[in-house]
């Protein structure tokens, strides 16, 4: 069985990640953080982003394990985000170098 401080870890990464994601993606409404609602919006959530990733460091999880990870994975959703929800173009070769970059970065998070 695995242990509920490793589940409860798990679960904090990817919310660190959802909310990494999702002020990244508001911060195309902020118009340059010229938008006070859209503006106010996204620094909560990368507020909410640090405090969870402050939370989990401080929990246990090393910090030179969770950001290479965060490295890899917020890019790679934020792309997916882009490309799907805010219609930006991608080449294919662009798409290959940014996800061989992270995973080049992921993998160096285990050696």
């Amino acid at each position: 069985m695995v242990d509920p401080s490793t589940i409860r870890a798990i679960v904090m990464v990817a919310l660190v990640t959802v909310t990494q994601v999702a002020g990244a993606t508001l911060l195309v409404k902020t118009t340059g953080f010229r938008d006070p609602a859209w503006t106010a919006a996204c620094l909560a959530i990368y507020a909410v982003s640090f405090y969870l990733l402050a939370e989990v460091i401080r929990q246990g999880l090393a910090l030179s394990l969770v950001m290479p990870i965060l490295a890899a994975i917020v890019p790679l959703a934020t792309i997916i985000i882009a490309i799907t929800v805010l219609g930006e173009p991608a080449s294919w070769l662009r798409l290959g170098l940014l996800c061989s970059a992270c995973a080049l970065i992921g993998i160096s998070a285990t050696v």
